[in-house]
């Protein structure tokens, strides 16, 4: 008899005396036990720790509803999104199964601080209003990824514009390469989003769209840049559905 089956076991028992494991009720536990099995391991730590799910997290999902009430201990979403990866099922199937007594689960999906304008210069900036921005769980988990705010068309050109009201996704622990559309604090402290290009004096940035009227020159050299913040990895459009 596996471990597991004896601590499901002695949760069920109860006789008066506090449990030392809880009853396994989870909602998708037949689907774990299958995917154990798959698999090949019979242990749900080592499944865990095998599909990059906190052994505390899975145990979670496994407990299930704790009260007569139908009280869930939830794991996060995080955790869901992996847990989709190991059964092979969609996360919104994990979402409705764990959290389906809520009327509005968009508040469950990860959201990044915008942290500012880009592209604006100084004495243009105004308050922003939205102070996160929902984005995919992929984008996430890879850690340190922030958002702006675009002001000016000065990239609103090519086949990928950046427009004025635009949000831009920056992923700041990737610097861009030649080519990459990339946020740069300047040494004035101001924040330009612009084409990473490279010429024979090195590299430099410059605008897609040089007719617009900008607070920057077209041209900005390395000189003029004090760091690059990152690249631009997603462009939302307030005409977006």
């Amino acid at each position: 008899m596996s471990l597991l089956v004896k601590r499901r076991q002695i949760g069920a028992n109860g006789m008066g005396r506090p449990r030392k494991y809880p009853i396994l009720n989870g909602p998708v536990n037949d689907l774990i036990f299958a995917a154990m099995k798959r698999d090949g391991i019979s242990k749900p730590n080592e499944w865990a720790d095998k599909w990059g799910i906190g052994r505390t997290a899975l145990r979670t999902a496994m407990v299930g509803r704790q009260s007569q009430s139908g009280t869930w201990v939830r794991p996060d979403v995080r955790t869901l999104w992996r847990l989709a990866k190991a059964l092979d099922v969609p996360l919104v199937y994990l979402i409705e199964q764990f959290y389906d007594d809520l009327d509005n689960t968009d508040a469950l999906w990860p959201q990044v601080p915008i942290i500012g304008w880009v592209g604006a210069g100084s004495g243009r900036e105004e308050d922003i209003q939205e102070k996160y921005v929902p984005v995919d769980m992929n984008l996430a988990l890879r850690g340190n990824v922030v958002a702006f705010k675009v002001k000016g068309n000065s990239m609103c050109a090519g086949p990928k514009p950046i427009c004025d009201g635009d949000v831009i996704i920056v992923d700041c622990q990737n610097k861009g390469r030649v080519g990459s559309r990339v946020v740069a604090r300047l040494v004035d402290g101001g924040f330009v989003c612009k084409l990473l290009k490279h010429g024979p004096t090195g590299n430099y940035l410059v605008s897609t769209n040089p007719s617009s009227d900008n607070s920057y020159p077209v041209v900005i050299p390395t000189s003029s840049v004090q760091e690059i913040v990152g690249k631009v990895i997603e462009v939302r459009s307030p005409d977006s559905p």
